[in-house]
C-alpha cells in the first residue's frame, strides 16, 4: 500500500487534525506545485487518465473523462465541486478525511480545478457546525495564508477560491445534480440529465462535480505518477478504496475504517476489519451501504470492484460493508430498508415516490405472513419498473434491498408465504391484508 496511503489512516487515530507544516514536510502541495509550475492542464488529466483513476463515489466513472469534457467546454467559467456530503450518515470516509487530512483534500480539489479551468470550487459536506467542518475551514485560512489557494496560487497565475457548504438535508443531497440546486439556494431536488453538469451544471456551465476520495488521490497521482497509481488494484479498477465497516453487534454510530486495494475479496476485506464471519454469526453482508445489496456468505470472494459487484446485483455505493446477524430475516430486513428509502425520496419521481413505498408494503404483508404467491411478481415488477422510471441514480438503486433478497434468500419468502418466519424473529406489522375493491363490476 503507497506510503501516504498508510498515512492517512494512521492520521484517523491522531487527536487532531494534521497541519499544513506536517502535511508539507511528508511532502504535501508538491503534487500541486509541479502541475501550476511545469504542466499544463491536458497534461494533468492526461496523468489521471493513466492512473485510470475512477470516480469513488459509487458510479465509478472514468475521472479523466469528466475532467477533460469540462477542461474543453468552450462556455466559460467553469466550476468544481467536491462532493463530501456522505449520502449515508453512517459512512466514515468523507469525516475522516475532513477532520484528519484536511490539506490532501485541499490540494485535490486544486489540482482538478488547474486541470478544469476553473477558478472557483465548492466543497459540499455535511454539518456546517462539526468539527470536520471547522477543521476544513482552518486549513482553508492556512493555505490561504501560504499561497496555496487564493489569487496566485503557488505563485502562479492560477487563481482559486473554495467555498465550504454545509448540508443537513437527508440522503438525496448527496446525488450531485440535487448539489447544484443547493447552492444555488433552490429546492433539493435531482435534475434531468442530459444535459449533464460537465456541459450544463452550476449556474448552466460546465462543472466537474467529483467525490472527495476521488479528488484525496490526486496528490499521489500527479507526484508519483499515473503509472505508480496501477501497481496497487485490478487494471480495470487501480488504486485503494476506503471502506466503513460494521459488524453484527455494531450499531449505527460505530463502524470500522480501512482501505484495502480494488480488487480484494468481500472477505478478505472483512478480515482486515476483525471480523471472523460465519454462518454460527452471520447471514449475509450488506455491500454499498443504504441502496446496496446483501450477498450472502457464499459470495464472501466477490471481488470489490465496479463491475463485479454490479453483476452480483449490488454496488460500492457507500463504501460500506454491513454484517447482518444470523437471525436476520430477509424479508423482514428487505422490508425495513425498503421503508427507509422510501422515507428518503425526494418524491420528485412517480415511480420512485409511489413505487418503494409499494415494495415496502407489499414486503409488510409477506412478513405478517399475509403475502400470497402473486405478491413475489408485483416486487419482480416493481424491480424493473422502479429503476427505468426514476430520474436520479437513487430510484434505480432503491431496489436493490429487495432484488437481492429474493434472488439469493428465496427461501425465506417462500416460508413466509407459507406462514412461518424461517428464523422465528419477524413480528406481524398488521393484521389485515389490503386489497383494491371495485365499485363497479
Amino acid at each position: 500500500m503507497p506510503e501516504s496511503k498508510q498515512r492517512l489512516l494512521a492520521d484517523a487515530r491522531e487527536p487532531a487534525r494534521l497541519t499544513v507544516e506536517a502535511y508539507r514536510r511528508r511532502g504535501g502541495y508538491a503534487a500541486l506545485q509541479q502541475a501550476v509550475s511545469s504542466m499544463t492542464p491536458d497534461q494533468v488529466i492526461t496523468e489521471i487518465l493513466t492512473a485510470g483513476l475512477r470516480g469513488r463515489g459509487g458510479a465509478g466513472t472514468l475521472t479523466a473523462e469528466k475532467l477533460s469534457i469540462v477542461a474543453h467546454s468552450t462556455d466559460e467559467p467553469h466550476y468544481l465541486v467536491c462532493n463530501a456530503y456522505d449520502a449515508d450518515a453512517r459512512s466514515r470516509i468523507s469525516r475522516t478525511l475532513l477532520a484528519r487530512d484536511p490539506h490532501r483534500v485541499i490540494e485535490g480539489i486544486a489540482l482538478a480545478a488547474y486541470a478544469v479551468g476553473a477558478s472557483e470550487a465548492f466543497l459540499c459536506m455535511r454539518g456546517a457546525e462539526s468539527a470536520a467542518a471547522a477543521g476544513i475551514r482552518a486549513a482553508l485560512a492556512d493555505a490561504l495564508d501560504q499561497h496555496l489557494i487564493g489569487a496566485s496560487v503557488a505563485d502562479s497565475r492560477f487563481a482559486l477560491t473554495i467555498t465550504v457548504v454545509g448540508i443537513d438535508l437527508g440522503f438525496m443531497a448527496g446525488e450531485e445534480t440535487t448539489l447544484l440546486e443547493i447552492i444555488k439556494g433552490r429546492r433539493a431536488m435531482p435534475q434531468q440529465r442530459p444535459p449533464y453538469p460537465t456541459q450544463f451544471g452550476l449556474y448552466d456551465k460546465p462543472t466537474a462535480i467529483q467525490n472527495i476520495e476521488t479528488l484525496a488521490n490526486l496528490p499521489d497521482i500527479i507526484a508519483q505518477g499515473g503509472r505508480a497509481f496501477r501497481t496497487l488494484g485490478l487494471p480495470a479498477d487501480p488504486g485503494t478504496k476506503l471502506l466503513t465497516v460494521f459488524g453484527p453487534e455494531v450499531g449505527d454510530d460505530g463502524g470500522t475504517l480501512i482501505e484495502v486495494p480494488l480488487g480484494t475479496s468481500i472477505g478478505d476485506a472483512l478480515r482486515q476489519a476483525g471480523l471472523t464471519v460465519a454462518p454460527t454469526t452471520a447471514r449475509g453482508v450488506v455491500v454499498g451501504g443504504l441502496l446496496g445489496g446483501v450477498l450472502p456468505l457464499s459470495m464472501l470472494d466477490t471481488r470489490l470492484a465496479f463491475d463485479a459487484l454490479d453483476a452480483a446485483g449490488t454496488m460500492m455505493g457507500s463504501g460500506m460493508l454491513e454484517v447482518l446477524p444470523a437471525n436476520t430475516c430477509m424479508v423482514n430486513w428487505a422490508m425495513r430498508r425498503s421503508t427507509q428509502l422510501a422515507r428518503e425520496s425526494c418524491g420528485k419521481c412517480v415511480p420512485c415516490r409511489v413505487g418503494v413505498k409499494r415494495i415496502a408494503g407489499t414486503l409488510e404483508g409477506i412478513a405478517s405472513d399475509l403475502g400470497v404467491k402473486d405478491d413475489l411478481g408485483l416486487l419482480d415488477e416493481f424491480g424493473r419498473y422502479v429503476p427505468d422510471g426514476s430520474l436520479c441514480g437513487f430510484g434505480v438503486h432503491a431496489v436493490h434491498p429487495v432484488v437481492t433478497a429474493m434472488k439469493y434468500f428465496a427461501g425465506d419468502f417462500s416460508a413466509h408465504l407459507e406462514g412461518k418466519c424461517p428464523t422465528g424473529t419477524c413480528e406481524p406489522a398488521r393484521a389485515h391484508r389490503f386489497t383494491t375493491k371495485h365499485v363497479l363490476p
